[in-house]
């Protein structure tokens, strides 16, 4: 049986802009409540008003780097809102940096969001929503958390780790009603790879399409309707992920030759 948003109340991270942003707007348009949380408060407070305010979408400021700010805000969403029916953890940020050259501070910063903030993001609410009996968890991953490529060191073993944890905490929950998705973008227009930070030699650009923020948006709804447990998304990761399965050494050389410069 599909899971009916009506009603629902949705917590998505990262829900100023880019795919959280799209997310946010498609589930208010599915009838649910959605709670939006980033950092930027003029951002959120713009989106709420967009999408007709509370309770439609009721913007939550907050940085899911801070460890301490954020225990404040879950529980103060626990609190004043409530329990989640669905979670995407959403937030991220991304480093275009060869290995050699990816400092200490700059694999921290990946992690502090893509990891740490994501689990910062779902861990406060499990307890009750393994008490009620039901939800969804979506983790937004990437194609490169399945098959890591050149000068994304930081950012795929970041993504690589949700899958494990992903792994981990599906048995964990087994028998609870609550089901966690990982869904998998290949390279998506947004702002997060607008600002992403860049070090030394530059990835070749070489994609054929990116997806749209709205797409991606859509396939999270899906998996939360269906209670689907990945999706790549894109013909070009599935292919990649093919390869590498059968044959990771030709991957190696195929990423060299378009990838490296």
């Amino acid at each position: 049986m599909a899971f009916d948003l009506h009603g629902k109340n949705v917590l998505v991270t990262g829900a100023s802009e880019g795919i959280g942003l799209a997310t946010a707007k498609r589930f208010v348009e599915l009838d649910a409540n959605v709670w939006a949380l980033a950092r930027n408060r003029e951002r959120l407070e713009a989106l709420s008003a967009e999408l007709g305010g509370p309770p439609r979408l009721v913007p939550v400021t907050a940085d899911v780097s801070d460890g301490p700010a954020m225990e404040t805000v879950t529980g103060r969403i626990l609190s004043e809102l409530g329990v989640p029916d669905v979670i995407v953890a959403n937030a991220g940020i991304s480093l275009d940096a060869r290995f050699e050259n990816t400092t200490d501070e700059d694999l921290e910063s990946v992690y502090q969001v893509n990891v740490f903030g994501l689990v910062r993001s779902i861990r406060p609410f499990l307890p009750a929503m393994k008490e009620r009996g039901s939800g969804r968890i979506i983790f937004v991953s990437s194609v490169i958390g399945k098959r890591g490529i050149p000068n994304y060191t930081a950012y795929s073993g970041s993504k690589f780790a949700l899958h494990g944890m992903a792994e981990a905490l599906r048995p964990e929950l087994t028998g609870t009603g609550v089901k966690v998705g990982i869904v998998c973008p290949s390279s998506t227009e947004s702002e997060l790879r607008q600002r992403m930070k860049r070090i030394g030699p530059q990835q070749s650009d070489s994609r054929i399409r990116r997806h749209s923020a709205e797409s991606v948006a859509g396939a999270i709804v899906k998996m939360v309707r269906t209670g689907k447990r990945e999706m790549v998304l894109s013909f070009e990761g599935k292919l990649m992920n093919w390869i590498n399965r059968i044959s990771p050494g030709l991957m190696d050389r195929i990423l060299a030759k378009v990838l490296v410069e």
